[in-house]
């Protein structure tokens, strides 16, 4: 009975080490052709180059000085929005835009959309 017990233990030793074997080359095997197929060009390497940290310190000052513009989002009321409203005069200075505006009048037909 300890034979088999024995044994089993060995099989399963076995195929714990060799297991542990087989992922640690996988995972060695993936790196390395990670690191020879890199999909960044030469020249797309050049232009990664980092930026300088030097920064021009006048341009930085005048940025400061800047005035700040607050937006409005208040509308304003009264008789200033009433001059805005647009007149439809067109229809009435040119008779033949006037003779097609009866065509664009609303109907009381029904409007069927598809699936309906």
């Amino acid at each position: 009975m300890k034979q088999k017990k024995q044994n089993k233990q060995k099989d399963i030793l076995f195929i714990l080490i060799s297991s542990f074997i087989v992922i640690v080359a996988w995972i060695a095997f993936n790196i390395y052709h990670i690191y020879i197929t890199s999909t960044i060009s030469e020249a797309i390497q050049l232009q990664l180059a980092p930026i300088t940290a030097t920064f021009d310190p006048a341009t930085i000052q005048q940025l400061k000085t800047r005035e700040n513009i607050v937006p409005v989002y208040d509308l304003q009321t009264g008789a200033s929005q009433s001059a805005v409203i647009p007149t439809p005069t067109i229809a009435a200075n040119n008779p033949s835009i006037a003779s097609d505006s009866s065509q664009l009048a609303p109907t009381n037909s029904p409007i069927y959309r598809q699936g309906q």
